[in-house]
């Protein structure tokens, strides 16, 4: 009697015939790296390219409207001195928005070490301009406009010592 030759059999996995490429291998790393770099080059880009606006000095438009201010006449000299101090302070000052009143102005002064360095020809100056618009006195316009320029020129003084420019 014959027996069957007992064989083994085991099943073994599929099993490729050619490995993966590379490329198969590492797309997903690779697709991030396209994009990540795509991102940079892109922000890189927007930079290089966006306008760049050089902001005002304040202390030449103050000067100019100080010009203007002599050149229109000996009536609008105050009003003129007042407005130029006020947007003055405004460019260099967040605590002084042109919007104030005189006694908000005066409020906000002492809160701010730039400003407090020159509060009192501040004052003077507006409350002279005041005088002249709502009361309509006469006043040494030259007084108001030498004020104005002293308050200026203790305020850069001041600005260069121990504080810098306000970002609009």
């Amino acid at each position: 009697m014959s027996s069957p030759a007992t064989e083994e059999f085991t099943l073994l996995g599929p099993k490729p015939e050619v490995p993966p490429s590379w490329l198969e291998s590492h797309a997903v790393e690779l697709s991030l790296y396209v994009a990540v770099g795509a991102l940079l080059l892109g922000t890189v880009i927007y930079f290089l390219r966006r306008k760049r606006t050089k902001r005002a000095n304040p202390a030449l438009a103050f000067r100019e409207q100080m010009l203007a201010a002599r050149a229109a006449g000996h009536a609008h000299v105050s009003q003129l001195s007042a407005s130029a101090l006020r947007n003055y302070l405004a460019a260099i000052s967040t605590d002084a928005p042109s919007g104030l009143t005189t006694q908000e102005l005066a409020a906000a002064l002492i809160h701010s070490p730039v400003l407090a360095t020159s509060a009192d020809p501040i004052l003077r100056v507006l409350r002279a301009a005041d005088r002249v618009k709502f009361a309509g006195e006469l006043s040494d316009h030259e007084e108001v406009a030498r004020l104005a320029e002293e308050a200026f020129a203790r305020l850069e003084l001041a600005r260069q010592a121990l504080w810098r420019e306000v970002k609009p």
